[in-house]
């Protein structure tokens, strides 16, 4: 996966994350619908679980780029959160 794939796919899944903790549900339940969501985020951006997890094996051997994705990843959800709150 290219940076900006990577960066797009985690930024979809910290989100999913985030929404699935403030449905507060019970530890089990929520691991079965973040699996739920995992898999639609990945049907839908046509990325499979070996891909995922060799990509980012590779960004782990190679931190400076796993440090560029990140920041996109944080400065891209802490946008959206102001939106957010703004919206509010």
């Amino acid at each position: 996966m290219s940076k900006e794939d990577m960066a797009s796919y985690l930024i979809n899944l910290h989100i999913a994350e985030a929404e699935v903790q403030n449905l507060r549900l019970k530890r089990d339940s929520a691991e079965v619908v973040f699996d739920i969501y995992e898999n639609y985020l990945s049907e839908k951006n046509g990325i499979s679980d070996t891909l995922f997890i060799n990509s980012y094996n590779y960004y782990l051997r190679h931190p400076k780029e796993l440090e560029e994705i990140y920041a996109v990843v944080v400065d891209s959800i802490s946008v959206r959160s102001s939106v957010d709150e703004v919206k509010e």
